[in-house]
């Protein structure tokens, strides 16, 4: 019978094992991965609906209590209810994460489509063309968040840098810089794979 005396033992337990994995106990927290990881990859699957996004984000969540371990307090909650509210708000994270992933892709349809030429192109055009988008695509989404965060501002919705700051709330200074590594990314990564080529599908971008 699960009584109050129960419960408070428990939490006990709970307790001196997270503050071992607070303490950096790998011995503890390969107790608490192998007691958890069922309940984690089960409570974000519920939220993903999708294996290796779960997967992932299980990861991500025991990363998180081998980091934060020492913010966990039992008189706050059980140890279950602690893991399963991280479980659940990052999985929540990660629906948003791939929604705004889709919602740029969409963007950079319309404004390729947008700036497509008048004339007719060849299919070769065309193929280059379709090749380009989607290597774009996925170097603007490989950035670091921060500096995607600006780069989809200033390209998106055609924010001045200054008013990037001010939306942000950082210092100029730190949005020309993440703008600057961010542009130098994307000229790297799309250059690699059109030869130098990429190099007039990124101007759409830096201007």
């Amino acid at each position: 019978m699960n009584t109050i005396e129960d419960r408070k033992a428990q939490r006990k337990v709970e307790a001196a094992l997270m503050k071992r994995v607070a303490a950096k106990e790998e011995k503890a927290f390969a107790e608490l991965s192998e007691k958890y990881s069922a309940l984690i990859f089960s409570t974000a699957f519920k939220v993903l609906n999708h294996y290796e996004d779960t997967e992932d984000v299980m990861n991500e969540v025991l990363a998180t209590i081998w980091k934060k371990a020492d913010t966990y307090h039992s008189k706050k909650g059980s140890l279950v209810t602690w893991i399963c509210t991280t479980a659940r708000n990052r999985a929540i994270d990660r629906v948003r994460s791939v929604q705004r992933r889709s919602a740029l892709y969409d963007r950079f349809e319309e404004k390729l489509d947008g700036e497509a030429p008048e004339k007719r192109t060849s299919g070769r055009e065309e193929l280059y063309r379709s090749d380009a988008r989607r290597v774009l695509q996925s170097a603007v989404v490989s950035l670091s968040p921060e500096q995607r965060e600006v780069i989809e501002l200033a390209y998106f919705e055609g924010l001045t840098q200054k008013q990037i700051a001010e939306r942000i709330d950082s210092p100029l200074g730190t949005v020309k810089a993440r703008i600057r590594r961010g542009v130098e990314r994307l000229r790297v990564s799309i250059n690699d794979r059109f030869r130098g080529e990429g190099e007039l599908l990124l101007t759409s971008v830096t201007d």
